[in-house]
């Protein structure tokens, strides 16, 4: 009966007709993007564990490839809104394949905003904890911004999270026009 479905297996089966062995270094790759190619997220969406989303229906912007549209935060009163109001506030975004990042590039218009680069297991942690850091808090300045990923793990969702807000015109306000994601080369 066994030849029937497997031909002959006088000398038995290898792990490697068995599909038992671990994946090999190139169907590895071919879950990832081409090393240094942009990586286009199928979807952003406002993360904010501590409270209401920050103008979700706007989210979309910061990734439309049009520098002049962009992503804001509420405008806060506190001065000091993170972390005495809450913790901060994110764009999850959601990457067509799991990806190693090497690089984030991020345009902003405010002044004194500080982010970091986390992944996650899924696009709708419960928590800021349910997510990994994969870069410590970092200043930006308005502009064009670059944030080196070094040593990460492949993920499928990738966390911009305002850990301090900066100001936009004067107000505790974040305002993101655009993150491109590059894959590690």
């Amino acid at each position: 009966m066994l030849s029937r479905i497997f031909g002959d297996v006088s000398g038995g089966l290898n792990k490697d007709e068995l599909g038992l062995n671990a994946p090999t270094a190139s169907t590895s790759a071919a879950s990832s993007a081409p090393p240094g190619s942009v990586v286009k997220p199928t979807k952003v969406t406002v993360f904010s564990p501590d409270g209401g989303a920050d103008n979700p229906g706007e989210a979309d912007l910061a990734i439309d490839g049009n520098p002049a549209t962009s992503w804001k935060t509420d405008i806060y009163t506190d001065p000091v809104p993170f972390p005495s109001f809450k913790n901060g506030v994110g764009l999850m975004l959601q990457l067509p394949q799991a990806t190693v990042v090497g690089t984030v590039a991020i345009d902003v218009a405010s002044t004194g905003t500080k982010v970091e680069i986390r992944s996650a297991s899924t696009p709708t942690p419960a928590t800021l904890e349910d997510t990994a850091v994969l870069t410590s808090a970092t200043a930006l300045r308005p502009g064009h911004n670059t944030i080196s990923v070094e040593a990460a793990a492949p993920t499928s969702n990738l966390l911009v999270w305002i850990s301090t807000l900066g100001t936009t015109d004067g107000k505790s306000q974040a305002d993101i026009s655009e993150i491109t994601i590059y894959a590690a080369s």
